[in-house]
């Protein structure tokens, strides 16, 4: 009984031990876009080794890749609210307030399939200016952009996101 009642304290102190730890990580102080340097949608340990993020990147790439997609990231800033954040702007840095600084796209996806490979990959969005959205669009994280992602980014967040061809371009696959 001794044992256990040891075991269990000592469990106890190491649990007590690890959420003290977690309390006193840095604040993040930046948002998605500002420590995503190369700006492929993706914040990698190089970009982040410099930044606050640091301290938390294990914890934010939930799917072991090495990269913070802004999905993870989004995803992370709201669970912590509060916590890890500077400011509301950050804490709060959810797809509306960050769309809201990205120029929409105005061209459909045969437009920027430059290539004409059924995908819009990372130079071709570079090269269009949609590279802000990239990020958002690939859902599966293969570093393209289908068709079928390409439309249902649009149909979901509409002229938030988009306008001219690129809406119209939905309007009629609907």
């Amino acid at each position: 009984m001794n044992k256990l009642t040891l075991a269990s304290t000592i469990l106890a102190a190491l649990s007590l031990s690890a959420c003290s730890a977690s309390n006193s990580l840095a604040k993040i102080d930046s948002d998605f876009g500002s420590l995503d340097n190369d700006n492929d949608g993706y914040i990698s340990k190089t970009e982040a080794d410099d930044d606050a993020i640091w301290a938390h990147f294990s914890n934010i790439d939930t799917n072991m890749d090495e990269q913070i997609s802004r999905s993870e990231f989004n995803a992370y800033m709201q669970l912590n609210t509060g916590k890890v954040a500077e400011d509301s702007e950050v804490s709060e840095s959810a797809f509306k307030a960050e769309i809201a600084q990205f120029d929409p796209i105005e061209n459909d996806f045969k437009s920027l399939d430059n290539d004409k490979n059924g995908y819009i990959s990372v130079e071709e969005a570079d090269d269009d200016d949609i590279a802000n959205h990239f990020g958002y669009m690939d859902t599966n994280k293969d570093k393209r952009v289908s068709r079928n992602e390409f439309i249902s980014y649009i149909t979901e967040h509409g002229s938030d996101v988009a306008e001219d061809d690129a809406l119209d371009m939905v309007k009629k696959s609907s």
